[in-house]
């Protein structure tokens, strides 16, 4: 946890804001040497793990439907005939 002085909040609060968003790290504002307040990051203490990909395990079993309507045998049968 670090402490930083309310003048250095004004002049700086850009950077700030990125330390407490990026790096998960909380600041105490002062004034006149008392703590005033805190800025800590929104929701978790670390970032989503899987954020801006494709997590395909949420995925398992949704074919289950559509393949008990087929007749596997012989979907591959004709997948091999297009093939050859």
């Amino acid at each position: 946890m670090t402490t930083v002085s309310a003048i250095e909040v004004r002049r700086n609060l850009g950077r700030l804001l990125n330390i407490v968003s990026l790096r998960h790290e909380e600041l105490i504002i002062e004034r006149a040497g008392k703590p005033v307040a805190r800025l800590s990051p929104i929701g978790d203490a670390g970032p989503p793990a899987h954020e801006g990909k494709l997590d395909i395990r949420r995925s398992r079993g949704l074919g289950k439907a559509l393949w008990r309507s087929i007749d596997v045998q012989a979907y591959l049968a004709g997948e091999r005939r297009a093939w050859d």
